[in-house]
């Protein structure tokens, strides 16, 4: 489905994505073929959003949806419709064809009229591999979306499912659907400087899910309900063609999400020049509504953008990298109240360590290049920081994190290691390229290294059970907020392997690092 942006007025409206009306021909004998035509795609208006610099607007700009010729297929349902003239009702997923590329558009497919009063349900897109009934037809939005190029939006119609307001029709009557949209769209227009590669909306509830959804529910103005099987709170667009940012004139990049409220701010990270951007938004009161299409304006070289967090007890500054809607800090933390040496552990006191320092002077310890290069190591207790087990997602977990951030449960950790291609390729995408025997560099081969996310993680090594520091420049091991009772689950990268190995750690006395996710 193609979907063409068009200037309606300058009088600022939010535009409906749009309903089609599908008239379905007569026949003269109750038994005969029904003949099926896409009629105009018709606006609608809505109450726009105050344009302000710190929430959605609304936009003039129109949403012109056009059917695609041999292309889209519509499915319809009708318990009493036949699929041929021999076999019995009811006509499940028939797949109907557009056949003129216009708003305007005949359908060819097959369905035969059966006898009495007839429903019908359909949608869009077809799904071919659906053989059940109207009630629980498959649904899909990404949370993961491409676009071809900045101001494109061929990719919009694959992602824009419709549902038709159910009919009731006596043959050989007239079959006039109304196709409604389920989700919102959002164009984030963007002005700034360097190259634009990526876009990311975050938020505390769903913007993305597959499920199924029952055809024959009428819900008017609101939502439709979606018996979702997975969710995603956030949605990513990579362009197909990085584009070149200007301060004059704003580039567009298109997103489908959820309709429905979002409990808290939400975030939008732009990836420009391979680092990270974040700006908080506040969403429209009430919450995305369906059917609608909203404008974010966005200057990057405005006030209220960030791509670095301090932490206010030691005035460390960190980078931030976005990956699958988690905002992770670039660096290992290194926050350090204190510090003991090789023969201090504990497996229920807090104890840090700095790789390669024996002593207990805080000053020291940061002056080394372990320390700026790689930060602390914290034994489970220390990482904690008196805080239960956590196996949610987010953890909850504040622990050694600073205000606003958190430990990461296994179940976050999995989340990463999921959205860069599972855990036998991860390690390879985590780590830092940087190969040699210096400070900060992977031992070779450093097998696989790309940082092809930015996560940047640096061979840190750790602390051992037996009180001795092992493996710098071989390994990076991180604690999660997850106890499974008598051990702890933590995540290993090493550089003769491109895995990220999960290990059930059962000595919490360790020191790993911690890197923090943002709450």
């Amino acid at each position: 489905m193609k979907n063409f942006i068009k200037i309606l007025s300058a009088v600022l409206l939010v535009t409906a994505i749009n309903a089609c009306t599908l008239q379905e021909a007569t026949d003269s004998t109750p038994t005969g073929a029904i003949s099926v035509t896409a009629q105009t795609v018709q606006k609608q208006a809505a109450t726009n959003v105050p344009e302000t610099k710190t929430t959605y607007s609304s936009t003039a700009e129109g949403l012109e949806t056009h059917w695609v010729a041999n292309t889209d297929q519509i499915g319809i349902f009708s318990p009493q419709a036949k699929p041929t003239v021999e076999d019995p009702a009811p006509t499940n997923n028939a797949a109907f064809t557009a056949q003129t590329s216009a708003k305007s558009s005949g359908f060819t497919g097959t369905m035969f009229w059966g006898t009495g009063e007839h429903h019908f349900y359909a949608y869009y897109p077809y799904d071919s591999e659906y053989s059940g009934d109207q009630t629980a037809v498959p649904i899909s939005l990404p949370s993961a979306q491409s676009q071809s190029a900045a101001g494109n939006t061929a990719h919009i119609g694959a992602l824009d499912y419709m549902v038709a307001t159910p009919l009731t029709v006596t043959p050989p009557g007239a079959v006039n659907f109304s196709f409604k949209h389920v989700f919102a769209m959002i164009e984030f227009q963007i002005k700034g400087s360097g190259t634009l590669t990526q876009i990311n909306l975050i938020g505390a509830d769903p913007l993305a899910c597959e499920g199924t959804i029952d055809l024959t529910q009428t819900p008017g103005a609101n939502a439709y309900t979606i018996t979702k099987s997975s969710t995603s709170k956030y949605v990513t667009v990579t362009l197909g063609s990085a584009a070149t940012l200007s301060t004059e004139t704003a580039i567009s990049v298109y997103m489908m999400v959820l309709p429905g409220a979002q409990s808290e701010n939400m975030e939008v990270a732009l990836k420009i020049d391979d680092n990270w951007k974040i700006l908080d938004k506040t969403p429209p009161t009430g919450g995305l509504a369906r059917g609608m299409r909203y404008v974010v304006s966005l200057d990057t070289g405005s006030a209220g953008w960030y791509s670095t967090m301090t932490d206010s007890r030691d005035s460390n500054v960190y980078d931030l990298v976005v990956i699958g809607g988690q905002v992770w800090m670039k660096e290992n933390l290194a926050y350090l109240p204190s510090v003991v040496g090789l023969a201090t552990s504990s497996t229920t006191k807090p104890y840090c360590y700095v790789h390669g320092y024996d002593g207990t002077d805080v000053s020291a310890a940061k002056a080394t290049s372990n320390y700026i290069t790689y930060g602390v190591l914290y034994n489970w207790p220390a990482a904690m920081n008196g805080a239960g087990s956590s196996t949610a997602n987010p953890s909850g977990v504040q622990g050694i994190c600073p205000t606003g951030w958190h430990l990461p449960s296994d179940a976050e950790w999995t989340q990463l290691t999921d959205y860069v291609g599972g855990t036998s390729v991860a390690g390879g995408k985590l780590k830092s390229t940087d190969t040699g025997n210096g400070i900060g560099q992977w031992k070779s081969p450093n097998t696989d290294a790309t940082d092809e996310y930015g996560f940047t993680a640096l061979p840190g090594g750790y602390y051992n059970y037996l009180g001795l520091f092992r493996d710098i420049g071989n390994s990076s091991n991180w604690w999660s907020s997850t106890s499974t009772g008598f051990s702890v689950w933590s995540q290993t990268l090493s550089y003769i392997n491109s895995t990220v190995a999960k290990y059930n750690n059962p000595y919490e006395e360790a020191g790993f690092s911690v890197r923090c996710l943002r709450d």
